[in-house]
């Protein structure tokens, strides 16, 4: 086999979702399961409140899997939000015990 189709294919393995992996969704994300696992009531509550003021929400009775590519956007877009708050709490830490940063 030619070797760099062989990295493509390696490539398009790793990103491909594994059969023992649940597929996310694409309006929850991990929260449902796919509709296996029913969702929070903390996230309904926040849904039904941004719907009452008019902003646009995903259904919460529609699941669609996520592809690859959305799923790895997803990701790093938790993992930035995760370190963005982190460093917000760092900063805030550190001003409580007189540090400077």
């Amino acid at each position: 086999m030619n070797r760099r189709l062989g990295m493509r294919l390696s490539r398009l393995e790793e990103a491909a979702p594994k059969p023992s992996e649940t597929p996310w969704c694409r309006h929850h994300g991990p929260a449902c399961q796919m509709g296996a696992e029913p969702l929070s009531d903390l996230y309904v509550l926040i849904i039904e409140a941004k719907r009452s003021v008019g902003q646009p929400v995903p259904p919460l009775d529609e699941h669609v899997p996520m592809t690859a590519a959305e799923r790895i956007r997803y990701e790093q877009e938790v993992t930035g939000l995760i370190a963005e708050k982190k460093a917000e709490n760092d900063a805030a830490m550190a001003e409580l015990r007189g540090e400077v940063l």
